[in-house]
This record gives C-alpha cells, sequence and structure tokens, in this order.
C-alpha cells in the first residue's frame, strides 16, 4: 500500500512538473537525496569554507525530499546544479526556481544515493576483478572513475549509500554494511537511476 501511494504521488508530481515544462532528471549529472534521517538542516555556501549564505529546513511533510543534482566535488563538498522537492510538496518554492543555488555548494555529509530496488543487501565480488560489465550478482563498484579500473566489490540487493565524490555522471559512494565500510565509484547510467523505488525509505 505505502508503494503505491508513493508511486501514485510521484506520477502526480511528474504531471504538475510537467504542465510547468520543468525536468526533474537530469541524465548528465549525479543526482542525490537529503537523507531523511538528518536531524539539522542543509547550510549552502557561495565556496567551500566560507559563512553560510543559505539554509533549507528540514522538510516535515510526508513524501518530501529534497533532490540535488551535483556538477563537481570538491575535499567532501558538492556543488549544486539545481534543487527539487520530490514527490509531493509540488508547491514548494524551490520547485519554482530550480536554479536558485545553482554553483553554491553543500556539505556531502547526509547526500544519499540507494542503489537497487528490494531484496537482501550482500556485498562482494567476482573472482576476477578485471572482469568488466554489468555484474550477475550486482552491480559493480571500480576503484576509479573509469569502467577499465579495477573493481573494488559489488553490490547485490538494496543498499543505501552516502555520496562523498563526482566525476562527470560517476559517483563516488561509501556504504555501511556489517559494521564496514565499502568506497567505490559507479557510473549513474549503469545503476543509478532515480525512481519512485530509489526515493527514500518511508
Amino acid at each position: 500500500m505505502k508503494k503505491l501511494i508513493l508511486t501514485l504521488l510521484f506520477l502526480t508530481s511528474l504531471n504538475v512538473f510537467s504542465q510547468k515544462r520543468t525536468k526533474i532528471f537530469f541524465k548528465d549529472f549525479v543526482e542525490c537525496f537529503y537523507s531523511d534521517n538528518a536531524t539539522e538542516p542543509i547550510s549552502i555556501y557561495n565556496n567551500p569554507n566560507e559563512n553560510i549564505m543559505a539554509e533549507l529546513n528540514l522538510l516535515t511533510k510526508p513524501h518530501c525530499w529534497y533532490k540535488f543534482t551535483i556538477s563537481e566535488s570538491k575535499d567532501g563538498w558538492l556543488k549544486i546544479e539545481n534543487v527539487i522537492v520530490l514527490p509531493a510538496c509540488e508547491d514548494n518554492e524551490l520547485n519554482m526556481d530550480i536554479g536558485k543555488y545553482k554553483n553554491k555548494w553543500i556539505k556531502s555529509k547526509d547526500m544519499i544515493i540507494n542503489i537497487g530496488a528490494s531484496g537482501d543487501t550482500k556485498i562482494s565480488c567476482l573472482n576476477d576483478k578485471n572482469d568488466k560489465g554489468f555484474a550477475e550478482i550486482g552491480y559493480r563498484f571500480y576503484s576509479k572513475p573509469n569502467s577499465e579500473s579495477e573493481i573494488a566489490f559489488c553490490v547485490k540487493g538494496y543498499t543505501e549509500s552516502e555520496l562523498i565524490a563526482v566525476n562527470g555522471t560517476w559517483a563516488k559512494l561509501k556504504i555501511e554494511y556489517d559494521s564496514k565500510s565499502y568506497i567505490g565509484w559507479i557510473q549513474k547510467k549503469i545503476s543509478m537511476r532515480l525512481s519512485v523505488d530509489s526515493l527514500p525509505s518511508i
């Protein structure tokens, strides 16, 4: 039932944005959400390590999340391309001007990307770390933002990850699992399709 409700809200959001001729997904950029487990407002900066120039309050209405499109990163900071509130809260002021904070910066802490749609999480890899392409056991993470680099690990099932850096459409993610931290690069076009199933869990 929750998934059905969320699906309907998402489709309604798509329709509203379509009527306003506003894109909500941007294939040439990495996109992430602000974690619904976060307890502090999102601080926005003109440049890394400068004073805060604005803050985004935590969203309290059901089915509302900040979705950030990210253009670049630097030492734990992410540069904003645009910000949208999804899938409900279509009347949020940010949706009237998604580029309001374009070229401003946020800290990468609590910025998440969900991997997979369902199933128990399993982290492992093929024996041959030089084997390329889509892994039958799940999604492959590389040691560098390059599919020719060594495979760092693989993920099967659903898991939440923290975005720590970007390089074009490659995202460097950290996954906490079974008391261990896994860090690797994954390309958006391969396995980070934002959809109803990849919205933060409720």
